[in-house]
């Protein structure tokens, strides 16, 4: 037995060896973000997809991105994690381990490469709106995503293909790349990764430049730049914090990765990298919330339909009153007033 298969075997031992509290404790929780992620990017693809006014070239992206995290709920997290977690061992076969690997490395190099495309969206819109009508059309905004899916579903396949396989991991109660994965690795940092980074902070650089110099003339001239629209301003306001919020999460995981692949070895303790596991999920189930927080039309939607389902809810359980007989039961102007108040 090498050194790897023997921390394997330390880590398959800690984690079976859990205290019943710890696993229902950390099975609960993990349940808890899993529902959120799959509730709240359920509601947001059914507002985008059954509201007209919401099918804009901006919400094709968020749509493509709610599917890229639900993708990740139902089929990477949800059935395999909480199996997981509530077994204390892996309890499906190499087959679900390498199909698991390979749907939880594409999804979230996918999310990657969505996070860019909507910074360059943004971009075109707010630094060269000339150019924007003419380079993102439904059509075409339709392409680029389905090329940008199709670039993220090869990414993982060299791997696989040079023979390597993905391995049941523990500590992170999933299926992931082998430590050995060096080269892989660099390359995926580099080209999935890295580019995309530097393509957003790019991006959002001279977003902030345009948009600091469309203040400042304002203020000198009170005169605002018909190319700057407010309400354009306001939606990428809401990508740039969802941008944030996606590398607060990923950015200790990628460092995490960076140097177990570096030293050859799983670094760090345990904890660290169940911690890893919840920040990769938790990143999935935030951006509904920040559209719910930033975006009005999106805030007006969601709780449209959370109170649509309190309403059902309420008319179920209350009673049926039905009216008095007799003088009592004319309907005068005020009685009126306060039925049609009431429908």
């Amino acid at each position: 037995m090498d050194s790897v298969d023997k921390q394997l075997a330390e880590m398959s031992k800690e984690f079976e060896s859990r205290s019943k509290v710890k696993v229902v404790l950390e099975t609960g929780l993990y349940t808890l973000v899993l529902l959120l992620l799959l509730v709240d990017n359920s509601l947001t693809l059914f507002i985008i997809s059954f509201n007209r006014q919401m099918r804009t070239v901006p919400n094709m992206f968020v749509a493509s991105l709610a599917l890229t995290d639900l993708l990740l709920g139902f089929i990477s997290a949800s059935p395999v994690g909480i199996s997981t977690l509530a077994a204390s061992q892996w309890p499906f076969n190499d087959t679900a381990c390498q199909y698991q690997g390979y749907m939880a490395v594409t999804l979230a190099l996918t999310s990657t490469q969505l996070l860019a495309l909507m910074a360059v969206n943004r971009y075109f819109r707010i630094v060269s709106p000339a150019k924007y009508r003419r380079y993102f059309t439904r059509k075409r905004t339709t392409i680029m995503i389905l090329v940008l899916w199709f670039y993220c579903i090869w990414a993982p396949l060299p791997y696989l293909l040079s023979g390597h396989k993905m391995v049941f991991h523990p500590s992170k109660f999933f299926c992931y790349l082998q430590i050995d994965s060096g080269p892989f690795t660099a390359f995926m940092v580099t080209v999935y990764i890295g580019l995309p980074t530097c393509v957003i902070f790019y991006c959002y650089l001279r977003i902030f430049q345009t948009v600091s110099s469309h203040n400042t003339n304002f203020q000198t001239s009170g005169v605002a730049s018909h190319t700057v629209n407010v309400e354009e301003i306001k939606i990428t306001r809401t990508l740039f914090v969802i941008v944030v919020s996606f590398n607060l999460c990923w950015t200790p995981v990628l460092v995490i990765d960076i140097v177990d692949t570096i030293r050859g070895t799983w670094t760090f303790p345990r904890e660290v990298y169940v911690a890893y596991s919840f920040l990769a999920t938790i990143s999935s189930a935030l951006n509904p919330i920040i559209y719910g927080v930033l975006n009005k039309n999106f805030k007006k939607k969601y709780r449209k339909i959370l109170c649509c389902s309190y309403c059902c809810k309420q008319s179920l359980v209350e009673p049926f009153i039905p009216p008095e007989k007799g003088p009592s039961s004319v309907e005068t102007p005020l009685k009126a007033q306060e039925k049609k108040s009431f429908h």
